[in-house]
């Protein structure tokens, strides 16, 4: 039978759906992990660095620091939250105590002291991130496991890394992308009050949104998982690298978000200086569109995104994400233009679009892997799987802040001389913005193109899990 008269012939059963109310509930917690992951990440430069004058090299070095911290943290929160027999569940409890910890670890960034040297800047910013991040592996970790969990069936799964990518960018439309714009309100004294009062109120309310999975969602705990051997963090790593089809998608992930994010955010110095010539409140206006519209984008093509993948199966689909990179990377190099901040929206658009099908599709597949892994090995590990993918996402960001940092000292930019930067200095950033993602979107595409767990394989794979557990 071929793929389409199998797509055709699948139909996902009453009990594999995710009720629409549990969809709700989940994409609460992805909407406060929005902000958590990727609000210091975005900002940290035009806030601590633009704003408060702090160097750009200390602030990509402290964010590549909590990156590779993580390294540690992210496994060991995978195996812990694996390992974990509670009545409330595996995940439960930890999404409710790191969302606590999160929301205050998060707020504490933002009140970074006044009139401190770069080095005690060094301290207190390294410390207040290294707990934040801390206490966001705890919370997101296993947020990430229970997306894994919440349904067996092929398609459902799609849809439900769709509900996190659509919460994900809902925030992305209506809170993320305005944090600079909140700063700048005339209700605020100066920035400064501004940065702190913002974070304050974002940290609060991420904080009750992080919670509400925690406190409503019930686990799909299976009496086979119970009973399972605890398998100890060193080993279930090794199982994990092990896992050829697994390695292909975390290294894609990896090679495509390093070579974006080591760019990603340094848009804003040709932005400021050479499109809205030093204006403040134009700028930080289109900073906040051109961060709306990715998200905006994002949420325009996930329909199209899971029936593509229905129709066409997941790689296929996913193939086609790495090509939105390319071709929304190389229109940078002509959107830069004086006096048009809304033609930068024209690549951020299309880049959201491939970035939508890689976070939609991924995720998506990789909960498959876990089916193929414990074919293989016997063990379910949604926890560990997804650690190690986030520990990837984190590593990509690690290396590309640092890198980002060192750029911006290396373009030649300086932030005493306002809009009067040389051009060379503009002209190097935004051939980087083309150049770099394009690179790192052709490999990812490569790794793509050799994932092999079809849709009739993981039928078939699932249908032997179901009988080896004794199942139906």
């Amino acid at each position: 039978m071929n793929d389409r008269q199998d797509q055709k012939r699948h139909v996902t059963a009453p009990e594999d759906r995710v009720p629409i109310k549990d969809k709700i509930l989940y994409g609460s917690g992805s909407f406060a992990d929005m902000t958590f992951q990727w609000t210091l990440i975005a900002f940290a430069l035009p806030i601590l660095n633009i704003e408060l004058g702090f160097s750009p090299w200390i602030i990509g070095l402290v964010l590549a620091i909590t990156r590779i911290w993580d390294a540690v943290t992210d496994p060991l929160m995978g195996s812990i939250s694996d390992n974990t027999r509670t009545r409330f569940g595996r995940r439960r409890p930890y999404i409710g105590v790191g969302a606590i910890l999160c929301g205050l670890f998060f707020i504490s960034i933002w009140f970074v002291p006044q009139n401190i040297s770069d080095w005690q800047f060094f301290f207190y910013f390294s410390v207040t991130s290294i707990l934040f991040y801390t206490s966001f592996t705890v919370f997101s970790v296993p947020l990430y496991a229970m997306g894994y969990e919440m349904s067996p069936d092929f398609h459902e799964r799609t849809k439900m890394m769709g509900v996190r990518i659509f919460s994900n960018s809902l925030n992305g439309v209506i809170l993320f992308p305005w944090f600079l714009a909140f700063i700048h309100l005339s209700i605020w004294s100066d920035s400064v009050e501004g940065i702190r009062m913002t974070g304050l109120g974002i940290g609060l309310l991420m904080m009750v949104l992080g919670l509400i999975p925690a406190l409503t969602l019930k686990e799909r705990v299976k009496t086979y998982v119970e009973k399972q051997e605890r398998v100890s963090v060193l080993k279930s790593l090794k199982f994990t690298f092990g896992c050829k089809p697994y390695v292909f998608l975390i290294v894609a992930f990896f090679i495509a978000l390093f070579a974006y994010n080591t760019v990603a955010t340094i848009y804003v110095y040709p932005l400021k200086y050479l499109v809205c010539a030093g204006d403040d409140a134009r700028y930080s206006f289109w900073v906040g569109w051109i961060e709306a519209s990715h998200h905006i984008s994002t949420l325009c093509v996930l329909i199209p995104i899971t029936l593509l993948s229905k129709r066409i199966g997941k790689r296929m689909a996913c193939i086609l994400a790495p090509l939105f990179l390319i071709v929304g990377s190389l229109a940078y190099l002509v959107c830069f233009i004086p006096d048009t901040p809304w033609l930068v929206i024209v690549p951020r658009a299309l880049v959201a679009m491939g970035w939508a099908g890689l976070f939609v599709l991924v995720p998506s597949m990789i909960a498959d892997v876990v089916d193929y892994d414990e074919q293989q090995t016997g063990t379910r590990r949604e926890g560990m799987f997804g650690a190690v993918h986030f520990w990837v996402i984190k590593l990509a960001l690690a290396f590309a802040l640092l890198t980002t940092g060192v750029i911006v000292e290396l373009s030649g930019f300086d932030i005493d001389l306002g809009i009067n930067q040389p051009e060379d200095a503009m002209n190097n950033i935004i051939w980087l913005l083309g150049i770099l993602p394009t690179i790192g979107a052709a490999i990812a595409f490569y790794c793509i193109y050799r994932y092999s767990l079809t849709e009739d394989k993981m039928y078939e794979i699932r249908t032997e899990l179901e009988e080896r557990r004794g199942v139906s």
